[in-house]
């Protein structure tokens, strides 16, 4: 599989507290809570497949004077607890802001699905984990803490509320979508979609002819309005897809990673941005 555009790994500015966590979105839930008192370390680089990375010699060190590893869990990190062995950190906590949610998907041999946080009610239990955990490893910014935490809720509480209306401006017929890769469930689920079926398998393997001339006639079948590409993601599967079928290709949807620009560079703007290109897709 082919990433997009590689940018180097990203450490906020600030002068506190260090923490670390894998996914850019993920490292934005934390800046919103902890402010100017942390610094945050997102090991995968934004723009690249998650999936397919592999932690280096580089990020061991970086860990060094980290307090908290934040982890999604789910198998999202599969290289974690190994990481953390080798940190050379004995002080360094692991904490699963996936912990006790409910996770879809589920069977045996297989945690999961990992993308909890596409799911806005998801990411406000992230947040108050995030919060928790914060507070307890430096209590003196508690008060500092707690209110980010609070100013932030409140805007993930508007951002819900949002999307639940735009999704609903769809005919219900319309809500059908085709992605790249099952990262989409719980927005699915939450917001009144129906995945029909992604593109690649879990491990990202390209579907067989025979499958791709199912995936074809599903698409036709169902009058599906548009096939969905993702940031991060080699496009031109779907682009293919989409030209087979006659529908709309939308390329630009995020969701294991942040970009770089107004419009997708932190996780607000990237729910927003994802539901627009939906909703105009398929409307």
């Amino acid at each position: 599989m082919v990433s997009g555009c590689t940018v180097q790994n990203q450490t906020a500015a600030g002068s506190g507290m260090v923490v670390a966590t894998s996914i850019s979105p993920l490292a934005d839930l934390i800046r919103q809570v902890g402010g100017e008192r942390i610094q945050v370390i997102n090991l995968v680089p934004r723009g690249t497949d998650p999936h397919n990375f592999e932690p280096k010699s580089e990020d061991l060190r970086r860990l060094a004077v980290a307090k908290a590893f934040f982890a999604n869990g789910v198998g999202e990190e599969p290289y974690i607890d190994k990481l953390l062995a080798n940190a050379g950190n004995p002080g360094l906590r692991k904490v699963v802001l996936s912990d006790g949610l409910p996770i879809l998907q589920a069977e045996k041999n297989n945690p999961g699905n990992p993308h909890l946080w596409l799911d806005v009610h998801n990411a406000e239990q992230y947040v108050q984990r995030i919060r928790d955990t914060l507070d307890d490893l430096a209590p003196a910014s508690k008060s500092y803490f707690d209110q980010n935490a609070a100013a932030y809720l409140a805007e993930l509480e508007e951002l819900d509320r949002w999307i639940a209306a735009q999704i609903a401006t769809i005919p219900p017929e319309a809500r059908l979508m085709v992605v790249f890769h099952d990262a989409w469930p719980y927005y699915a689920q939450r917001y009144g979609l129906t995945i029909l079926r992604p593109v690649v398998h879990n491990n990202e393997a390209e579907p067989s002819a025979g499958e791709y001339a199912e995936l074809v006639n599903l698409i036709r079948q169902k009058h599906v309005r548009a096939v969905f590409g993702e940031s991060g993601f080699n496009p031109k599967l779907v682009q293919r897809l989409a030209s087979d079928t006659g529908v709309t290709f939308v390329g630009n949807l995020y969701d294991d990673t942040l970009g770089d620009s107004p419009e997708n560079n932190s996780y607000l703007a990237i729910m927003r941005s994802n539901t627009a290109a939906i909703v105009e897709a398929l409307r």
